[in-house]
This record gives C-alpha cells, sequence and structure tokens, in this order.
C-alpha cells in the first residue's frame, strides 16, 4: 500500500470517529422522547402502611398441662400431632397407692357412720328414761356428747375420703381445651414429684385461636388506630391475602435495635387461622385512609423535576409533544395518588420519559406518590 493511500485510510478513519462522537452527543441531547404513557381515570386510592407482623397464640390458647400428683407416668396416651377434645385423659400416673389409702379411708368412713347410726338411735332411749326419772341426767348429757361426736367423725371421714378421690383425680391427667398436642415433655416411667411448681407434661395448642402483632415504628403511630382494616401475607401462602381489623394498640413501647416500635394486635378468624401457624412471620399493609372514585394518577408518572413534582401530559401542540404540569395531588396510595388540580379525567400522561439533554428515562424519586419530597434517614437512637 502506498503512502497516499495510507493517508487517505487515516483521514477516513478519523471522519467515521468524528461522526460517530457527533451522532451520539446529538442524541443525549436531542428532543424529549415518551416511552410509554397511561391515562388518567377515577379509581379508588388507598394509603397504606406497611409494617412487619407475627402470628401468636391468643392468651389462653396453648395450655400447658402439668401434674399435681407425685408418681410414676404409666401412661401417656398422645403424641405431638394428635387432636384432642376437652376433658380428653392425655396421660395417667401410678395411683396404686392412692387407691390403698383411699380403700382406708372408706372403711374408717363406714365405721364413722356406724358409730354416729348408733348414737342416733340411743339418744332418744336415753331422753325418754331421763323424762322418766328412770335414769339420771348425766347419762343423757353423755349420749348426747357422743352423738355429737359421732357425727363429726363421720362427717371427718366423709371429708378425707373427698380428699383422697380429688388427689386421685390428679393422677388422671386432661386436656382443658379442644386442640392439637403441640409437645410432650415426658415420658412413661419417669417420676413426677409435685411441689411448689407444677410439673408439665403436655402442652395443647388450639390452632384456631390465633392473633397477629404488628410492629409499629413511632413515626408511623399516630396513624394507627383501632377498627383500621388490615391485610396481610406469610411466606406458605404466597397467592393468599389475609385480612383483619386492629383490635388494640399497645401504650407501652419495644425498643429493638435502638428504634422505638409499638405492638398493634389483630385478631384472626378461626377460619383463616386454620391455615397459619404460631411464629409465622407476616407482611402487613394497614389501610390507614381510602378515597373512592376519585380522579388518579399512577404513581409512575410523578417526576422529580428541579425540585418540583411533575406530571408530563402528553400535548402535541406543546415543545417536545409533552406538557409539564405541577399537579396538585391529594391522598397518596402505592400504586397510584388522588389528583385534586391540574389534570383532567382522560389526560394521557407520560409513565416513561426521556427528557431533553438525558439519556436515561427520568425516573420517580423516592418518595413519590406521598405529596412531598423525599424524608431523610432516620436516624438510629441511642440507648433503651
Amino acid at each position: 500500500m502506498t503512502r497516499k493511500k495510507l493517508l487517505y485510510l487515516a483521514l477516513a478513519l478519523l471522519l467515521a470517529a468524528g461522526g460517530a462522537y457527533y451522532y451520539k452527543k446529538g442524541r443525549s441531547t436531542g428532543a424529549t422522547r415518551v416511552l410509554a404513557t397511561t391515562v388518567v381515570a377515577r379509581g379508588d386510592v388507598r394509603r397504606v402502611l406497611e409494617a412487619t407482623g407475627i402470628i401468636k397464640a391468643q392468651v389462653g390458647a396453648s395450655v400447658k398441662i402439668g401434674a399435681r400428683a407425685t408418681g410414676t407416668i404409666s401412661r401417656i396416651y398422645v403424641r405431638v400431632g394428635d387432636p384432642v377434645k376437652k376433658g380428653q385423659v392425655v396421660a395417667e400416673i401410678d395411683a396404686r397407692e392412692l387407691q390403698a389409702q383411699r380403700q382406708e379411708a372408706a372403711a374408717r368412713l363406714r365405721l364413722a357412720e356406724a358409730k354416729a347410726e348408733f348414737a342416733a338411735k340411743t339418744l332418744p332411749r336415753n331422753e325418754a328414761l331421763t323424762t322418766q326419772g328412770m335414769q339420771a341426767q348425766s347419762i343423757l348429757d353423755e349420749t348426747r356428747q357422743n352423738y355429737k361426736v359421732a357425727r363429726a367423725d363421720a362427717a371427718a371421714a366423709r371429708a378425707a375420703l373427698a380428699t383422697l378421690d380429688v388427689r386421685i383425680s390428679y393422677t388422671r391427667i386432661v386436656s382443658p381445651i379442644d386442640g392439637v398436642v403441640s409437645q410432650v415433655t415426658a415420658q412413661e416411667g419417669e417420676t413426677i414429684v409435685a411441689g411448689l411448681q407444677v410439673a408439665n407434661l403436655v402442652t395443647v395448642l388450639d390452632p384456631a385461636r390465633l392473633e397477629m402483632w404488628i410492629y409499629v415504628d413511632e413515626t408511623d403511630v399516630g396513624r394507627v388506630k383501632t377498627g383500621l382494616p388490615v391485610e396481610f401475607r406469610v411466606d406458605s401462602q404466597p397467592d393468599k391475602t389475609f385480612s383483619g381489623r386492629l383490635d388494640r394498640v399497645y401504650p407501652e413501647p419495644e425498643i429493638r435495635d435502638n428504634i422505638v416500635y409499638y405492638k398493634a394486635l389483630v385478631t384472626v378468624d378461626r377460619e383463616q387461622a386454620l391455615l397459619l401457624r404460631p411464629e409465622m412471620t407476616t407482611q402487613c399493609s394497614v389501610v390507614v385512609d381510602t378515597r373512592q372514585n376519585v380522579l388518579t394518577v399512577p404513581n409512575q408518572a410523578l417526576k422529580w423535576v428541579g425540585g418540583t413534582q411533575t406530571v408530563f401530559v402528553v400535548d402535541k401542540a406543546a415543545p417536545g409533544g409533552v406538557r409539564p404540569v405541577a399537579a396538585k395531588l391529594g391522598l397518596p396510595g402505592l400504586d397510584k395518588s388522588e389528583v385534586l388540580e391540574g389534570l383532567n379525567e382522560g389526560d394521557e400522561v407520560a409513565t416513561q420519559i426521556v427528557l431533553s439533554g438525558q439519556e436515561k428515562p427520568a425516573e420517580a424519586a423516592p418518595g413519590v406518590g406521598q405529596g412531598a419530597k423525599p424524608k431523610p434517614a432516620k436516624a438510629s437512637k441511642k440507648g433503651g
């Protein structure tokens, strides 16, 4: 290749590189381009508060069944997962010694009742003899005293027998509620010693009596009130949305990772509870406000431009084919917000737009749809 051809080739490459540069620069500083649009329409807007919750058993729904009798466990009739009914025997403690004591107490009662019966028959005879002057008054007084003592001995024997019956009943461990066995902490052959603390043998859970604890940040607790609807999901049922209502908000705070939370409680109805389990984590949405049949705009159409929240309305007569509007918004929602002023029903607005002088589509700033600029990150709290 001659020197002259090499010179022409170098010049051609230089011109090609310059053309590519100016083409790219022209594209980056070209006219505004609308990539996707939607229409302003009427609909419902909900403002929700997102939080994390935990499924818990209600108070009284999980019962630890213990033994008040001392002895060896002779039988355990249930295993973990077994359904049980209220009053059903779940375990027994060897009661042979107590049964022997009961037989002795029953014999003592029969003896005391026999003595009381004899004293009851003797008393009227001695009263008649004393009235007729055929017997000294002291004998009648003694008879009356013996009658009272015999009746008291019989009452004491009956009480002793009743006490043993109660103690024997303690050897039959029964479920106080309907539910499912969630824990068995003892086994046949173990010795139970009744003391100051009741020995727990079996735990029964009512799976239909559940509630959800929601931990609400202190910055949001002012918007949370009793009766608000709540929607939540769990990982085990990804396609199902559960619902409930706030029952109460606890006044005492809980501090986690130096952040103050307040616990709100939602009762789960029995039908939904059967699909859940205690200690499941939930993703909750508390519906704090709702507006129905209002003018709405998707949050994707709200852009921050020059510090102002702007909506770009498609208008062929406007420069660049779009007209920026600083719309006045009302209730903000997760995916769309209420429009008070600046937009009309049927307006076509840009959800994806590349502004003049930019290479990428304009993005909605954090906090879009909330009616205010994004708030700075919350500082962690000291202490607690």
